[in-house]
């Protein structure tokens, strides 16, 4: 979330199971000695570049969806509207698999709930199989933490990291008023 600028940002990126490993691999090397995990808001500039430029030597491919208008009472809409643009946009792509990070009971009920509404509402293929992880477990859910952040930064005027990454992007926006 960028409040300053009315901005939440969810971001996916898509990994083939065969490139799985050596993503892990990359992103451990990043670690610092007795850091649990990598995570884009605690890292410094040069810190960031360092990240970055490791990331975009893995040519990812990422879905983006920016929320707009966001106002400070409204994060639970904009989340809602974010995730499910998203999942949406990840169908196409033959995603079978999400895996979101875990945030806390609360959060992903209302993750879950969001999920299910839209699988009633056949808005989710049948066979999309979303699941919550541990990212001081899952190395790859560090991947769409950064990207969040490299989007976030560019959104607000900073397009040096966004510069670096390379592959294929997607990013939609949506009205979160």
């Amino acid at each position: 979330m960028r409040f300053d600028k009315g901005l939440y940002v969810l971001a996916a990126v898509i990994v083939p199971d065969g490139r799985a490993s050596g993503h892990r691999a990359v992103l451990r090397g990043l670690l610092l000695s007795k850091q649990p995990r990598l995570h884009w808001r605690d890292e410094g500039q040069k810190r960031r570049l360092e990240i970055a430029c490791a990331i975009a030597s893995l040519s990812l491919t990422t879905d983006v969806v920016i929320g707009t208008g966001l106002l400070g009472q409204k994060q639970r809409r904009a989340r809602r509207k974010c995730l499910e643009g998203l999942l949406w946009h990840l169908a196409p792509h033959g995603v079978r698999r999400v895996v979101m990070e875990r945030r806390n009971a609360e959060g992903d009920k209302e993750d879950l709930d969001l999920v299910n509404a839209l699988r009633a509402q056949r808005a989710l293929p049948h066979d999309m199989h979303v699941e919550w992880g541990d990212p001081l477990i899952e190395e790859l859910l560090w991947l769409p933490d950064v990207v969040a952040g490299v989007v976030a930064r560019a959104e607000a005027g900073d397009d040096t990291f966004w510069n670096l990454l390379r592959g294929e992007h997607v990013i939609e926006r949506v009205a979160c008023e």
